[in-house]
């Protein structure tokens, strides 16, 4: 009787344990499977518009248009009250702060920001990634440095069906930049300067 007894609790023992990672491999396979969607979705989004609210590291809320060739480029045109405009082109993120104000230019070549607007944007180009998955809502946390939280980008989308809904930039000095997205819809991108500020200027 003692040897059966025994017997049945290594058994049970053995039977959770396996249980246990056998829901761990289920849960490990499901984030995958729902960031290589994610990864697709971003990757084949084409060009796009919407709308976008901006939380800075001081809690000024600003809100505004953007646009995107889908080709690692993007464009920020904030309401006409701050006249801020903000580009993504070509490794450079062009600032001009008021209609007739110089462009300021900074290169975002050690930014989490070049990766993911990157002609070929792959979730692998990043040093680490981490995925969670909370009811409707998941998000990937990308890293350009492993051990590091700075130069950072949180991306967040619906789950199971991927769709865009904010990022939360770190940047090198661990200032945080939350923005939302919404009213995503599909236009046709026709003015090849339209992303050139520059050009703008001239």
């Amino acid at each position: 009787m003692l040897y059966i007894t025994k017997n049945f609790i290594l058994f049970a023992v053995i039977f959770i344990l396996s249980f246990s990672n056998i829901v761990k491999t289920e849960a490990s396979t499901e984030l995958n499977q729902w960031a290589t969607s994610f990864e697709s979705y971003l990757f084949n989004l084409g060009p796009i518009t919407g709308k976008f609210s901006q939380l800075d590291k001081y809690g000024k809320l600003s809100k505004g248009k953007f646009w995107s060739n889908g080709k690692g480029s993007i464009k920020f045109s904030y309401l006409p009250e701050s006249e801020l405009m903000i580009t993504i082109n070509d490794g450079l993120i062009s600032v001009k702060e008021k209609e007739n104000s110089p462009v300021n230019q900074y290169s975002i070549k050690d930014s989490p920001i070049s990766n993911l607007l990157s002609k070929s944007f792959s979730l692998d180009n990043f040093a680490f990634k981490k995925i969670a998955i909370e009811g409707n809502i998941g998000t990937i946390e990308l890293r350009i440095k492993e051990s590091s939280k700075r130069n950072s980008i949180h991306l967040t989308g619906d789950y199971p069906i991927p769709k865009l809904r904010q990022w939360r930039l770190i940047d090198a000095q661990n200032n945080e930049t939350l923005v939302f997205f919404s009213k995503i819809s599909k236009f046709d991108f026709l003015d090849k300067n339209f992303f050139n500020m520059n050009y703008e200027q001239k």
